[in-house]
């Protein structure tokens, strides 16, 4: 095995790390709703949708 090879590249642990932190603060998000909403189940549903896709894109790196 050369000293180069690497079983994980920055890259990929960046943007891991990226959606880690995005997937903990939607999390928190969604929890906060919970405990004291701040708006309809209504609104709230399309807001989610939104954050999860941004989190799919981040994760394969579109952003």
């Amino acid at each position: 095995m050369a000293e180069n090879d690497c079983t994980l590249c920055p890259e990929l642990l960046t943007r891991l790390g990226a959606a880690a932190g995005a997937a903990h603060a939607l999390a928190a998000f969604i929890e906060a709703e919970m405990v004291e909403p701040t708006m309809p189940w209504r609104d709230l549903l399309p807001i989610l949708a939104i954050r999860a896709r941004n989190l799919a894109d981040q994760a394969q790196g579109r952003y």
